[in-house]
């Protein structure tokens, strides 16, 4: 026996498969190419860089509470591929650059992505893995532990992307007192607020998501990405012929949800 609403969800699934594959499909083919809306918080990266390096001082980046393992490790990935984009533009720049996983798993793929940035940038020599620094997988110290070397060395910009917790007010408004140009975002819809108030700039739930697509330029992604939108559209578009029928008296879509 099939149990309720299994049918309805199998031919839903079908048709965001569809379209995902279909808009995945016409941005690599190049038949289509979607635009991606301006994102204020990545457009800000390069002025936090280039104030850094007039400045003198370093940059600090976390990536929050995630690793690779976790249900929030699409976060750290998108926080990981945003500081490539970093860690490229700072070694173009000759500005100092300092990464501070909570995770240590993130590590080795952190190390990675800079020094594959620094090769981008033609400045091989020039990275240094001791930048990459850990300070423990215990939220409060590594939280406290960034915030002191935040106040140390004066750090003109911090960055922070990926999946945050109760620490994210305490890096951010200490990130404010010291007068650092500051850029974050997170999915974590109950911390997006205190990043909205305490930084420069915010990326705000999925914007996250999409900077991978937006830096990079990369087809698949951007296809991907235009899958997605067209998912919610079709979602959005359910639910308000699910209202009008309802309204109007007609029960079929009803009907068919609880197959």
């Amino acid at each position: 026996m099939i149990n309720e609403g299994l049918v309805a969800s199998f031919a839903f699934l079908i048709i965001v498969v569809a379209e995902g594959l279909i808009a995945l499909f016409l941005t690599r083919a190049g038949k289509t190419h979607p635009k991606i809306r301006k994102i204020p918080g990545l457009e800000a990266i390069e002025e936090a860089v280039g104030r850094a390096t007039e400045m003198g001082r370093p940059i600090a980046y976390t990536t929050g509470l995630g690793g690779i393992r976790d249900q929030v490790y699409y976060q750290t990935i998108a926080g990981l591929n945003i500081l490539g984009y970093t860690a490229e533009l700072a070694a173009k720049y000759g500005a100092k650059l300092k990464y501070f996983p909570y995770d240590p798993t993130v590590m080795p793929l952190a190390v990675d992505v800079m020094e594959q940035a620094y090769i981008s940038a033609g400045k091989p020599e020039e990275f240094n893995p001791e930048n990459v620094q850990y300070l423990g997988g215990d939220q409060f110290p590594w939280a406290f532990g960034v915030l002191g070397i935040m106040y140390r060395e004066k750090t003109a910009a911090n960055i922070h992307m990926g999946p945050f917790w109760a620490e994210s007010l305490i890096l951010a408004e200490a990130g404010f007192y010291t007068g650092a140009i500051q850029i974050a975002g997170t999915a974590n819809y109950h911390q997006i607020h205190f990043f909205v108030v305490a930084a420069d700039y915010a990326l705000i739930g999925e914007e996250l998501m999409a900077a991978g697509a937006y830096l990079s330029k990369d087809p698949t992604q951007i296809g991907s990405l235009w899958g997605a939108d067209f998912s919610k559209i079709t979602t959005m578009a359910l639910i308000l012929l699910g209202v009008i029928m309802t309204a109007a008296g007609i029960n079929a879509l009803n009907d068919f949800l609880v197959l």
